[in-house]
């Protein structure tokens, strides 16, 4: 358990490090403790932040009818998230009749790798899962030659579970614990506009409402034929902030 804690305290500030701007003296143990105890608090909001990084949610470009993302920073790396989305299209725009948006279906699943290794590892865990998936849908119609709007729903889930030696228990208010669930799932509307700048070049703008938690996110991208650049933001969040790296292939 003392290890899973422990690199799990040096990813957060990792985490934390990426997106802090330079300062000529940063107080590193006052921070990390300040961030672990808002960690401790909420952690099934915390990761379920780095989930929906590496979730694809805006659509896919005309044309195409299929597509494949890998989220890689920070999902994969430092996060440890081995993870996989997809988006196919059900219609394109006009084609049954004008006026008719384009219809793609997103979904997507992730597991946390560095789970998986440190409950191998440690004498006093027996198992340990995180592990999260969303699906939904996303309609996108053109206003202008060089702009198009979307609009969507998702419903996203994340799963913890840490399974403790029975043997070795963890003494919480007086009570053994040998076991920890939880876990975080909001039905989420999402808002959007995507403008091309070039060939297989675009940036959008989206905002997401989560319904059951009443929380707001939104998420400013430019992508390319091969990858997407993009910035998160979680006002809510432990990390407000988050600089988003993914990879993505459609055909």
């Amino acid at each position: 358990m003392k290890k899973f804690i422990s690199v799990g305290l040096i990813t957060i500030i990792m985490c934390w490090l990426a997106i802090m701007p330079a300062r000529a003296e940063i107080d590193f143990e006052g921070k990390g403790a300040q961030l672990l105890g808002e960690v401790l608090a909420n952690p099934s909001a915390f990761f379920y932040d780095f989930q929906q990084d590496l979730e694809a949610t805006h659509p896919l470009p005309p044309g195409k009818w299929l597509g494949f993302q890998m989220g890689i920073f920070p999902s994969l790396l430092p996060m440890g998230y081995g993870n996989l989305s997809t988006k196919v299209r059900v219609h394109p725009e006009g084609r049954l009749k004008p006026g008719l948006p384009q219809l793609d279906l997103i979904g997507g699943y992730w597991t946390m790798i560095w789970a998986k290794i440190f409950a191998n590892q440690a004498d006093d865990i027996t198992e340990a899962t995180f592990e999260g998936y969303y699906a939904g849908f996303l309609l996108s119609t053109s206003v202008s030659p060089r702009a198009r709007i979307f609009g969507g729903y998702k419903f996203s889930q994340l799963k913890t579970s840490i399974k403790l030696d029975e043997t070795e228990p963890v003494e919480l208010f007086g009570t053994d614990v040998t076991e920890f669930d939880s876990g975080f799932k909001d039905h989420f509307f999402i808002a959007g506009l995507e403008h091309p700048t070039g060939i297989n070049k675009w940036w959008s703008i989206q905002l997401n409402y989560g319904v059951g938690e009443n929380v707001i996110s939104s998420k400013v991208s430019w992508y390319g034929k091969s990858f997407e650049l993009g910035l998160n933001i979680y006002p809510e969040g432990v990390v407000v902030i988050h600089p988003v790296w993914n990879w993505h292939m459609n055909f």
